[in-house]
């Protein structure tokens, strides 16, 4: 086994590599779902919907359209903020507010980070799993064609990492033939940036991690996945304080442009009431469809039907 390891950021999109089957499963919420519907792409990367119309992503995926459930939503301009270390060095982390709701609920970030040992559930969008191969007497896979969204398992393995200046925790794929493999055993290939990963804290998911790189061995095949290679994800709860600053900011008080109209925040933006309005859009009015259209032409009638009456007994 190489003595060096490689520290590798994920590039353009490929998806979670998985032990399971054929490689191709796995794209539909798992049974116990963490929060599959929140993850969403930015091209062929990933993104997280945390909620209150912000995405989250590593920053080198960066700011851009997204797509949640099919749905396209563009980015609120000035609203990207990568986050910072408490010595001002940048970490692999970013933030920003899309135009328009998509009505997914808020995910929880955890508080606490995770242990050694933790399963973990990790979601990314991407490649399918390829042929078999091996390094240096090592078995695992290359990457193939195509790319689609999808989860797999695994289990800390170390903590407390700080990948270039990114507190980080990783996860190590794991030969299926030890006893320590999950069932769906999971390795990160280039392109899982800005994926998910989330733990279950006293029966609720937590998002815990967000993916940006990889580790591979000395001159191993850049597009494969060998057994002993290790996922990276942020460790949100570092940062979780300083994401939450941020999301939970009011609408008319954020500094943006909200809703594209030209206006900022109360009080220049006349939608706002005050700069505790947490939105700077009139709400839409709600359609009645055809059962409500009736139901209201027939209560404006006999309205006006009593309005007749009562004028005729007033003569």
């Amino acid at each position: 086994m190489a003595a060096l390891i490689l520290w590798l950021p994920f590039g353009d999109a490929r998806a979670v590599i998985i032990e399971t089957g054929d490689g191709t499963g796995n794209v539909i919420a798992p049974p116990d779902d963490p929060g599959w519907v929140n993850l969403g792409t930015r091209g062929n990367l990933t993104v997280v919907y945390l909620g209150r119309r912000w995405v989250l992503t590593a920053n080198h995926v960066g700011a851009g359209n997204v797509v949640l459930e099919g749905q396209t939503y563009s980015p609120v301009p000035g609203s990207a903020i990568q986050f910072e270390n408490p010595d001002t060095s940048p970490a692999d982390l970013m933030v920003f507010k899309i135009f328009g709701d998509p009505g997914l609920r808020r995910l929880d970030i955890a508080s606490f980070p995770p242990v050694v040992g933790d399963p973990i559930s990790a979601i990314g969008n991407g490649r399918n799993r390829g042929s078999a191969t091996t390094f240096m007497g090592l078995g695992g896979y290359n990457w193939g064609s195509g790319h689609r969204m999808r989860w797999g398992s695994n289990v800390v393995s170390e903590i407390d990492i700080l990948v270039d200046t990114t507190y980080s925790f990783a996860v190590t794929f794991t030969d299926p033939l030890d006893p320590s493999a999950t069932g769906d055993e999971a390795a990160g290939a280039n392109g899982d940036s800005g994926g998910g990963v989330f733990t279950k804290v006293g029966g609720d998911w937590y998002l815990a991690g967000t993916l940006f790189a990889i580790s591979q061995y000395t001159d191993q095949p850049s597009t494969t996945s060998i057994y002993g290679n290790r996922l990276f994800a942020v460790d949100l709860s570092f940062y979780r304080d300083d994401i939450l600053a941020v999301i939970e900011q009011r609408s008319c008080s954020d500094g943006l442009d909200d809703d594209g109209d030209g206006f900022t925040d109360y009080p220049a933006d006349p939608e706002c009431v005050s700069a505790n309005d947490d939105s700077e859009s009139i709400p839409a009015v709600p359609t009645l469809g055809i059962p409500g259209m009736v139901l209201l032409i027939g209560s404006m009638l006999l309205a006006f039907g009593a309005r007749l009456r009562l004028r005729g007994d007033a003569i």
